[in-house]
């Protein structure tokens, strides 16, 4: 009897083993690929870019082309690209009112440790809708495939992104840049603003340093909030597309 009493203990100690090992794969799995899987179940026409594919300056901005094509909203056009360390920025707006619309990343391969820490883990070298700012505070395109949902009520489905109606800034563009300098003089001496480009609820900044571009930052148009882009890295250069 206690033979079979040491034997049954020893099973369930197996098969919980097992159930845990298996737990623990499925975790990895989902921690892995969930964000790539969401993607792909929200709108496949999001993968506009080879995947873990080295990634240069001119197939970066094929991939932005090829997603704004995705769109089918020829109101929106693809402004200029910028490559940093660990990603490529793209800035889309309007051509109906000159307004900046929205902005998107390319994360490089390599770049996982900041992926990571951002929530990207496992979308390196796909068009998606950049952090912060794009997706906390811009009242007119908010993102709706997978990353992010807000607005959807009432708006119209544009690819990643809704359309949704938006009130008048508070701050103005002047007002802004003056607030991001005084950002820049306590936080990061010896940079200076650069022009404030309007976005629906925010103004996009680059920072300058002596001239060159450093960083960007964005400043809420309701608030005076101000948000540095720290998931960059260094700056390294710019092609303007129209």
């Amino acid at each position: 009897m206690q033979d079979n009493t040491s034997h049954g203990k020893i099973v369930l100690v197996v098969l919980a083993v097992v159930v845990l090992g298996v737990l623990m794969l499925g975790s990895v799995a989902l921690g892995l690929y969930g964000p790539r899987i969401m993607n792909s179940l929200a709108n496949g026409s999001n993968r506009t870019g080879p995947i873990e594919q080295q990634i240069n300056m001119s197939l970066a901005v094929q991939i932005f082309k090829n997603y704004l094509v995705s769109l089918h909203n020829p109101n929106l056009a693809l402004h200029e690209v910028e490559e940093y360390q660990y990603n490529f920025y793209a800035s889309y707006y309007e051509n109906n009112t000159g307004n900046f619309a929205f902005q998107m990343l390319i994360w490089k391969p390599g770049a996982s440790h900041v992926m990571g820490m951002m929530g990207y883990t496992g979308v390196a070298s796909v068009a998606v809708p950049e952090i912060g700012p794009n997706m906390m505070w811009n009242t007119k395109y908010s993102v709706v495939n997978g990353m992010m949902s807000g607005g959807m009520t009432g708006g119209r489905m544009m690819g990643g992104y809704s359309q949704r109606a938006s009130t008048p800034m508070t701050i103005m563009s002047g007002q802004a840049k003056t607030m991001a300098q005084q950002y820049l003089n306590n936080s990061l001496p010896g940079k200076t603003a650069g022009d404030a480009d309007a976005y629906y609820g925010y103004y996009n900044i680059d920072v300058l340093l002596n001239g060159p571009t450093f960083g960007m930052l964005s400043v809420n148009g309701y608030t005076g909030q101000v948000w540095y882009h720290s998931w960059h890295g260094a700056y390294i250069q710019t092609v303007v597309v129209s």
